[in-house]
This record gives C-alpha cells, structure tokens and sequence, in this order.
C-alpha cells in the first residue's frame, strides 16, 4: 500500500492546478532558485492541511469508524468527478489557463498563500488519505504520516520544477501544452477515483 500511496500522490502532485501554475509563473520569470525556494513554501502549505485533516480527520474517524468506507466512497466520486470535470474542461472548452504571480510576496510566502488557500488540497487529503488507512490502528498517526509524505514529495517534485521552469517555463506555459497536461492529469485523478471504488 505503501509503494501504491507513494506512486498515487506523485500522480496527484504533478496534476496541473493552482500550485503547478504558480510555480511555473514564479520560476520561469524570477528563475529556478526562487521556484525552490517556493516548494519550502508549498510544502509548509502542506504540513498545515495536514494539521488540519489530523485534528478533524482523526476525530470523525474515532468518533464513528465505520464512516471511514463512506469517506473512502464519497471521496472517490469526488475525485471521479473532478478528474472528469478537468478532462471536459479542456476538451469542450475554450477556456484559457494563466497563472498570476503576486507582486510583494517572497517566493516562499507566494508559495505557503497558494499552498494554504488550495482548498482542493484540503478535500484531497480528507477523500485520499482515508483510502490507505487501517482503522485497526491511530487515526491521528496515520493522517501525520502519509500528510507527512506527501509533504516531502511535494518539496522534492516541485523542487525540481522550479529548477526545470527557470529554463523550459516558456514552453511549459503554453495553451496547448497545458491543456494536454491537464486531460492527462484529469485522466489520472478519475482513474485513482475509480481505483478507490473498485
């Protein structure tokens, strides 16, 4: 379940949204340290969803166990229906996809605001995380654990866009290219969606 967690949060990681956007913006335009410098703040955003799904997660979960397959149910269909959503979008809309970088905000600030106010990464960990977890064993250890993992991915991944945005951002933001990234990344997260019904 591990390897399985550890390959499921990568997808979810590099799925294009606000976050990839941002750094994308951020690296391409004031260079590949201060995308780095953003991911410690992508990743702070992280560690606090994660506090907050502990502290709430934990408690729905010990208070009634048996919600943990409803949550693992309903957050399936919820993925299943934003990866649609995304793959329609794209598909049938003529929506174009831009990305702001805030002015007067250090690039570890802008990261931590877009980390933090990604609501999307809030509702993810509380319909994703319960899908890995025993509740034989603590809730509360569990959430900390994996909202941990993915906190280290998230500072490693997109470390290394940062670093690759610096030189490729121009290419990385254009329409096209980023439409086709956002059906792939909708593919994915339906697919992890069906997975966690199956």
């Amino acid at each position: 379940m591990l390897t399985l967690y550890l390959i499921s949060t990568t997808l979810l990681i590099l799925a294009p949204g606000p976050n990839m956007l941002m750094m994308i913006a951020l690296a391409s335009s004031h260079g590949a340290q201060a995308g780095r410098i953003a991911a410690l703040g992508l990743m702070s955003g992280v560690l606090v969803h994660t506090l907050v799904a502990t502290t709430g997660g934990s408690l729905v979960l010990q208070q009634w166990p048996s919600a943990l397959y409803a949550i693992r149910v309903l957050g399936s269909l919820y993925l299943i229906s934003m990866g649609g959503r995304m793959v329609w979008a794209q598909l049938w809309a003529a929506s174009t996809i831009t990305a702001r970088v805030p002015v007067n905000r250090t690039p570890y600030m802008q990261g931590l605001v877009s980390s933090i106010t990604n609501t999307k990464t809030l509702v993810l960990f509380v319909s994703f995380l319960p899908q890995f977890m025993d509740i034989q064993k603590s809730i509360a250890g569990q959430f900390i654990v994996l909202g941990a993992i993915y906190a280290g991915l998230t500072l490693v991944i997109y470390g290394l866009i940062g670093s690759l945005a610096g030189w490729a951002g121009t290419v990385l933001q254009r329409p096209l290219v980023q439409r086709v990234l956002r059906i792939m990344a909708g593919c994915v997260i339906a697919g992890l969606g069906v997975w966690g019904v199956w």
